[in-house]
């Protein structure tokens, strides 16, 4: 089990990306549990996370082999549990991170 995480939004929101994330071994396994309770979404990338619990951070990597790299501009909805963390980016494991604005995104 790895820690991925994909971007997905339903048809109803297609601009409105929900951030899912998971211990799983593929990308599709987290899609497959969203449109279990959602119906059929959109997926727009996703990649690996680093979750830092006593440094609250949460640092997105890479892109996904099923779906590619992660579009940030669909992260518009964020699991309201990870409130108050810091969320980075960067493209490689062995490239340094760059702060995300969460300014305008929605807790759920």
């Amino acid at each position: 089990m790895h820690p991925k995480f994909v971007l997905v939004s339903l048809p109803s929101t297609p601009r409105v990306g929900t951030f899912v994330y998971g211990l799983v071994g593929q990308h599709e396994e987290l899609v497959r549990s969203f449109e279990q309770v959602h119906g059929y979404c959109k997926v727009h990338g996703g990649g690996w996370y680093e979750k830092n619990d006593a440094a609250r951070t949460m640092v997105l990597y890479g892109s996904s082999g099923d779906y590619g790299e992660p579009r940030l501009a669909f992260l518009n909805r964020i699991p309201s549990e990870l409130r108050g963390y810091t969320f980075y980016f960067s493209p490689g494991w062995n490239l340094p991170p760059n702060p995300l604005d969460l300014q305008d995104v929605e807790w759920i």
